[in-house]
């Protein structure tokens, strides 16, 4: 199959025909001879995109098919031109789901709409047209306002006609529908949304990326100096009004990337341009370019780069953000970009230490990113500066170690690296406005190492796997000295820690804590560290909020250590039992009786992840009252290794009252359907609030399940055969 992800920023607005051939002829796909093919063409915007693409692809009358979806009703005639060709149009919300999408959004939790709206409730929901992207739109905007009838005339009057999809085959009704919303915005947050367009469309943004690209621009006012927060708040803000999409939630309930709606940011874009707020290059045509280019995002190669690059050449003093993606090149020389903040290289494999030689001219840089590069050393000018808030190189794999000039960022505050570079000695010590490390994996001098940390006072998150090969003496020096250096920064802003296994034993494993001020740790995470059982010092942590942790057995005592934890509110625990290889892969391995958790303890814990590692039976129960404001649940496990020990014991996950999200994930391998089925009807029993619940299955290793015990016991007896032969 041979699909274009997205004709807008691949082939379409200045299409390439010899691109088009190109990817014919790496999927070998020969139209004139017997070979068939199948394609399917995401997002058509304009008849004339559809023509040349057609044109590439002649009818060998041998049964090939193209597939092309639009949104634009002429544009979906036009692919349609032959005889055999069939038009299928996606039906439209009914009215009964459009009402319950609309009422959700504004009022939650199932609550009826008041009488007193549910007229012009039903003149809005006809203008919408069972749209859904429409019916969203206008409740995230209704969301935020008086809930009084005289609002929400204001803004049905304001819709016009309303939208189908006869009236609207051009989009033009939806775009008045998100231009209502963008205008409704503060003009802070329209500044935030606006940024947006420097993104490739479909991108995957890194949320924490992008609020620190907001900082380092100035868009974040917090009176109060907690910049971090106040940008937070904004993201926040963005999402309620359905202008950011997140796309990746993690088990903890945070938005870790986002993306944009390729409607909207078609509308930012045309917005941004208008303002000249940033020049996007992205094979779209680009009649011109301002005088003054301030932001440059700069997405595709083209002859529209070189007119680009001289314009921001000679309106280098403007410009205040630059980022590249991809394969694209040339870039102008970072020569004397005094008022450049961001600067942002994304997967930039062509990208080598020459193109970045004078970067510190940038004197006003604020954020650097350098990703999926193939460079093997920064420049020592990078010293120069002086007002980084945030160098990014976890995209620097071939990258061997850090300038020395690196002590001279006195304003650093997030130092992310690959594993691969090797921290110098002497750096980390000097770089006292840190408050985020990740990734140290390597140092020069690990003693040396810990004892620098002792100074960064401002250290908020701390991820460090950095556990030397060295002999005994010196690595319990190595040990002593970072338990002090820690147990100092925890009396300071430390409060998240992700260390090495090794580490976390020493520090935790013991009955006491290795130091007294890890109880103001607010999240630890040691899922690379196996402890044998919950250790006895977790009982000391009492602020702890968030943990995630990994253990080879848990029973009743380490339940207890865990619940006795008052402030607990994201707990992520894995636990694992080994299995004796020489069994094979049918017989499960070892279990245990399922621990209960009951109603005196984990009171204010919100999301519990649950992970079942080569391991029988169903681990876990809840009694009546247990988890009272537990609002999501993960749970993973191997359903053959349940179905050996529990095959008739419930959970009682029924018993979670507050529950509103059910993750499951389903191991399959050796396992039969029925057995795949039965523990999934486990963990989905009919709970007070199925009727909201939302429920998510996920199946993994499904090549790997069986249709019946039959068909196992075959495969078991030829798996004993291969075996009895390889023994001979």
């Amino acid at each position: 199959m041979l699909v274009f992800p997205d004709t807008s920023s691949y082939v379409l607005a200045k299409v390439n025909v010899n691109l088009v051939w190109n990817m014919i002829f790496v999927f070998e796909l020969n139209t004139e001879t017997a070979n068939r093919y199948f394609i399917i063409i995401d997002d058509v915007w304009k008849e004339e995109d559809w023509k040349i693409i057609k044109a590439a692809f002649t009818n060998n009358c041998n049964g090939s098919r193209i597939i092309a979806t639009t949104r634009i009703t002429n544009v979906a005639r036009s692919c349609c031109s032959n005889s055999g060709d069939q038009l299928y149009q996606m039906p439209v919300l009914n009215d009964v789901d459009s009402r319950r999408l609309f009422l959700k959004r504004i009022f939650q939790h199932n609550n009826p709409c008041p009488p007193k709206l549910k007229t012009v409730s039903d003149k809005i929901l006809k203008k919408c047209g069972g749209l859904p992207l429409a019916i969203i739109t206008i409740a995230s905007l209704l969301a935020n306002k008086p809930h009084n009838a005289d609002e929400w005339e204001k803004l049905e009057d304001s819709i016009g006609n309303g939208l189908s999809y006869e009236n609207d085959g051009g989009g033009t009704g939806m775009k008045d529908i998100l231009l209502l919303s963008y205008w409704d915005l503060p003009h802070h947050l329209k500044t935030c949304l606006l940024y947006l367009c420097i993104y490739p469309e479909d991108q995957r943004i890194n949320c924490a990326d992008l609020k620190w690209k907001w900082i380092a621009e100035g868009f974040i006012a917090a009176p109060w100096g907690n910049l971090c927060q106040e940008a937070e708040n904004y993201f926040n803000e963005l999402v309620n009004r359905n202008m950011i999409q997140p796309v990746d939630v993690g088990r903890d309930g945070l938005v870790h990337y986002c993306q944009v709606h390729d409607m909207v940011l078609d509308l930012i874009i045309s917005l941004s341009e208008e303002e000249n707020f940033a020049t996007v290059l992205n094979r779209r045509v680009c009649n011109s370019l301002p005088s003054k280019i301030r932001r440059l995002s700069m997405q595709s190669t083209g002859k529209g780069n070189k007119g680009a690059i001289h314009a921001v050449t000679t309106s280098k003093l403007h410009v205040r953000s630059l980022n590249v993606f991809g394969e694209t090149e040339p870039v102008p020389p970072l020569v004397d970009f005094h008022s450049l903040r961001v600067l942002d290289f994304d997967s930039c494999n062509w990208l080598e230490k020459e193109h970045i030689k004078n970067i510190g001219s940038c004197s006003q840089l604020r954020y650097l990113r350098i990703s999926g590069t193939q460079i093997t050393e920064l420049p020592g000018e990078i010293g120069k500066l002086q007002f980084l808030e945030t160098l990014d190189l976890q995209g620097c794999g071939d990258l061997i170690t850090l300038p020395s000039t690196m002590v001279q960022l006195q304003k650093l505050a997030r130092l992310l690296i690959h594993h691969h570079i090797w921290l110098p000695a002497g750096v980390i010590g000097s770089l006292h406005a840190l408050e985020e490390i990740s990734h140290i994996y390597r140092v020069d001098n690990p003693v040396k190492f810990a004892e620098e940390l002792r100074h960064l006072t401002k250290l908020r998150k701390l991820s460090m796997n950095c556990y030397p090969d060295i002999c005994s003496d010196y690595l319990e020096r190595y040990l002593e000295v970072l338990q002090s250096s820690l147990s100092e920064l925890c009396k300071f802003n430390l409060r998240y820690l992700h260390t090495s296994e090794e580490i976390g034993d020493y520090l935790l494993g013991g009955r006491r804590l290795r130091f007294p001020h890890l109880h103001l740790v607010k999240s630890v995470f040691t899922h690379e560290t196996r402890f044998e059982r919950i250790p006895m010092g977790m009982a000391s942590i009492n602020d702890l909020v968030h943990l995630d942790i990994e253990v080879k057995w848990f029973d009743e005592k380490g339940l207890h250590l865990l619940m006795g934890m008052p402030c607990l509110t994201h707990l992520q625990l894995s636990v694992i039992a080994a299995e004796d290889s020489t069994w094979g892969p049918y017989f499960p391995g070892y279990g245990f009786t399922p621990v209960t958790v009951g109603s005196n303890g984990f009171k204010f814990l919100k999301v519990f992840c649950f992970t079942l590692k080569d391991y029988t039976g169903i681990g876990i129960t809840f009694a009546p009252g247990a988890m009272p404001a537990l609002g999501r649940l993960h749970l993973c496990w191997k359903a053959r290794d349940v179905m050996h020990k529990d095959p008739g014991a419930g959970m009682g996950i029924e018993h979670l009252s507050g529950l509103a999200h059910l993750q499951v994930v389903t191991d399959c391998s050796y396992a039969t359907v029925a057995e795949v089925e039965a523990v999934e009807g486990k963990a989905t029993p009919l709970h007070p609030n199925r009727h909201t619940l939302q429920v998510h299955l996920h199946r993994k290793n499904k090549k790997g399940m069986f249709k019946d015990d039959k068909e196992r016991d075959r495969e078991r007896d030829h798996y004993d055969y291969v075996q009895y032969i390889g023994n001979m």
